[in-house]
């Protein structure tokens, strides 16, 4: 699974992390493709090419077969037209971030591969890893590289660490938690508001982002082609 490339170590910081490139790495899927034939939109001026929608579509494709559903056609339409506009959501992100002065030489992209590794036993299950996944170590990079970008532009622009979570609303969220919880396991009451107070900064964060690229996409001159 790709996002297994993502670090998984213990703690809020690295839940953050997990949660912010699932996110982002959903954008990024396609961006290897670069050819400039059959685009399938442009935005503003810049041509979405249909390589990288064909690659986006079928990771999709082939995730739902892994969980054995079956779409019909309406739902594989839905499909398309979701790959399409991530594409055309990561190319506004990088040319904002850009814009923003985030550049690939401005994010620590060793650092956080180091990190990446660290989180599988040794260096072969992380290339085991790549390869299921259909990265070289570049091409994984490269898209690293990308995530680094947006993350860093989503924190300049949004300031998504200094997010708060009320008391109430953390305790409402608890209460509502428990009186639902039919699991035999004792609850570390503790770790459950910790883990709920994460959640909830995650749906603000989550929210903040999607108008974020809202207001892009209005600034922005879109066009679909077919695809």
């Amino acid at each position: 699974m790709m996002l297994g490339l993502y670090p998984c170590k213990g703690g809020k910081e690295s839940m953050k992390k997990i949660t912010v490139f699932a996110i982002v790495f959903s954008l990024l899927l396609g961006l290897a493709g670069c050819s400039q034939k059959g685009p399938v939109a442009i935005v503003n001026g810049v041509e979405i090419s249909r390589e990288a929608f064909d690659s986006e579509v079928s990771y999709d494709l082939a995730s739902y077969e892994s969980q054995g559903v079956t779409l019909t056609d309406e739902e594989i339409k839905q499909v398309k037209q979701y790959a399409v506009d991530r594409l055309i959501n990561t190319h506004l992100l990088k040319a904002a971030a850009i814009k923003a002065g985030i550049t690939a030489e401005s994010v620590d992209v060793e650092k956080e591969l180091a990190a990446v590794k660290d989180s599988f036993p040794d260096e072969d299950a992380f290339e085991q890893a790549l390869t299921d996944a259909e990265f070289s170590l570049e091409s994984y990079k490269s898209v690293l590289t990308d995530i680094l970008m947006i993350e860093t532009l989503f924190e300049q622009e949004l300031e998504l660490s200094k997010i708060e979570v009320g008391e109430e609303d953390i305790q409402a969220a608890v209460d509502l938690y428990l009186q639902n919880y039919e699991g035999d396991e004792e609850i570390d009451e503790e770790d459950l508001r910790e883990y709920l107070a994460y959640t909830l900064k995650e749906q603000k964060a989550d929210s903040m982002r999607s108008d974020y690229i809202a207001q892009l996409r209005k600034d922005s001159e879109i066009e679909y082609l077919d695809f």
